[in-house]
């Protein structure tokens, strides 16, 4: 069926790339198309986004972009906060915070990477193909090619940072770098995009990464009895981390510093690992899986967020790939025992947690993120080499559904995420927000700090949640957006030293529970609190020490 669309089968790389990445970018303006500024949602938009529109403005101002002057009281070192990324895709694309493109800042870097992580599999599957005289079609090489680019939708869309595509966008090149026979080339693939990934990736997975493919350049070396697949990886990963000392010592004191290196609970660590009989439906059902009654015993973070983004459009490829009587490939054989590991990984029994808990940095990793990106990519390089059994009409006819039970959820689901964040993304788009701030700025003194506070019932009241107004209160790093102080912000990963109170907020998005306030004033005498008094009817207040409270409802712009 997808050998019609193009039917060369041996096309030249630049002909493969001018098809790949169009087909590519036609695919990220569908879905920008089907849901406008797709990537704006729960962390990119409560997090990503207001860093860089203030990095952005800072740069464009000719001030350093390194300090944030709203978070945390302001004056806030983000070289010293390990969460905070440096790549020139971030950069550039922060540059538009002083243009009408403002709320495109997260979605352009978003394609900028989408397109690396295509360009990159193409690169790698060419390779593989004319190296080892593979029987690998142009359509079949597009299929896998594009399953494994958009298999990280769910994730970089749902509870985390679009710097997950950072590191996913690196894995084909780091391969491509391990698998050269070259020494040098390979030498410079791995320099070059180890700086890419340790600049624009998360660092959680960037050390995740580094472990994995540290045991799949072992395992090369050892396959092909040559040292220089070994080399290639360890000397262009030292070299690079050489090269960026500079970013990364304040990155790691700042790391020491925080309250996420004393490490997790074993039970914590488990808390959101994905159930051992969902990953197959996960696989090769995707988000139809989601859909399944919560009936099996999992909560709704399991059933519809982990079935989601273990998917990918190739998923049944898997199925021929396994019935290939061709004789086995060290290097696919390599590539499957990874991908068996990281199986295990990701489902994350409790013995692996325990073990976890006493290794340095890896204590510190709660959710299965990592493994599930790294699984995708082994997979698919599985794919790449593993030759199809069973008959062409059979093979076509597992293409087929295994991208329409893809694609087709799409149609009628939501953007996946656990914190679609709709109230705010209409605040914001709608220009609401802006002019709430504005009107709210006029009760507050130069050097007012505020507080959010909101009883943790109502931010976890499932009923709620679409309805939570966070820009109105200044949660998140939302308080960028609008030039007002906070007395906190949005990072797990935040140094002590730095932080302004010493009392942890309750809910890690930056808002404290009514009961804190105590604490807080025993801190901060001078802080100002803006409190969520309710949902239904929504009654936001502005209030100090030993005055009444301001009720700021009235200062919300009618829709």
């Amino acid at each position: 069926m997808t050998a019609r669309i193009f039917p060369g089968q041996n096309s030249s790389l630049r002909l493969l790339l001018l098809k790949n990445l169009s087909v590519s970018a036609l695919i990220f303006a569908l879905l920008e198309f089907w849901r406008p500024l797709y990537f704006l949602t729960d962390d990119n938009l409560g997090g990503a986004f207001p860093q860089l529109t203030e990095i952005g403005q800072r740069l464009a101002g000719g001030k350093s972009p390194f300090i944030s002057g709203y978070i945390f009281n302001g004056n806030y070192n983000l070289l010293r906060d390990a969460s905070s990324c440096w790549h020139p895709i971030y950069l550039l694309a922060s540059l538009l915070a002083n243009t009408p493109a403002h709320f495109l800042i997260v979605d352009a870097a978003a394609f900028s990477l989408f397109m690396l992580a295509t360009a990159g599999f193409v690169h790698l599957a060419h390779f593989l193909r004319s190296e080892l005289d593979l029987k690998l079609s142009d359509a079949r090489l597009m299929l896998y090619s594009l399953s494994f680019t958009y298999s990280m939708i769910v994730l970089t869309t749902g509870s985390s940072w679009v710097t997950f595509l950072g590191n996913h966008s690196a894995l084909p090149w780091l391969a491509l770098g391990i698998l050269q026979t070259s020494w040098r080339k390979g030498l410079g693939l791995v320099t070059l995009f180890s700086i890419h990934h340790i600049l624009g990736g998360y660092l959680a997975a960037t050390i995740s990464d580094s472990i994995f493919f540290s045991l799949f350049a072992a395992g090369v070396a050892f396959t092909r009895r040559s040292l220089i697949p070994l080399f290639s990886w360890t000397a262009g990963f030292g070299v690079a981390i050489l090269v960026l000392v500079p970013l990364l010592v304040p990155a790691g004191q700042g790391f020491l510093d925080a309250d996420r290196a004393e490490g997790l609970t074993a039970a914590k660590m488990s808390q959101f690992a994905v159930p051992a009989s969902l990953l197959p439906l996960s696989y090769f059902f995707g988000v139809f899986s989601s859909l399944l009654p919560m009936r099996m015993g999992f909560g709704a973070c399991q059933v519809y967020y982990s079935s989601a983004f273990v998917s990918c459009a190739a998923a049944w490829a898997l199925v021929p790939a396994m019935l290939s009587r061709a004789r086995w490939r060290p290097l696919e054989m390599l590539c499957l025992g990874l991908v068996a590991i990281l199986t295990v990984m990701v489902i994350r029994p409790l013995w692996i947690s325990e073990i976890m808990i006493h290794l340095p940095v890896l204590k510190s990793m709660r959710w299965p993120f990592r493994e599930i990106l790294q699984l995708q990519f082994f997979l698919h390089l599985f794919l790449v080499l593993r030759p199809l059994g069973g008959t062409v009409p059979f093979q076509r006819k597992i293409t087929a559904i295994s991208i329409f039970i893809f694609l087709f959820p799409w149609l009628f689901l939501p953007a996946p995420t656990f914190y679609g964040m709709h109230m705010d993304r209409q605040l914001l788009f709608s220009g609401r927000a802006n002019r709430y701030w504005d009107r709210v700025k006029t009760l507050l003194g130069p050097d007012d700090c505020l507080v959010p506070v909101a009883d943790p019932a109502l931010i976890n009241n499932r009923n709620y949640q679409l309805e939570i107004p966070f820009t109105l209160l200044g949660a998140y790093d939302f308080p960028i957006l609008f030039k007002v102080k906070s007395a906190t912000g949005y990072s797990i990963v935040a140094p002590r030293d730095q932080l302004y109170l010493h009392t942890a907020p309750a809910i890690n998005i930056g808002i404290f529970s009514p009961d804190q306030k105590q604490a807080i004033l025993q801190e901060r005498p001078g802080v100002r609190f803006i409190t969520l008094e309710s949902v239904e009817p929504l009654r936001i207040t502005l209030s100090t020490p030993n005055r009444p409270p301001i009720d700021l409802t009235p200062y919300i712009p009618p829709e």
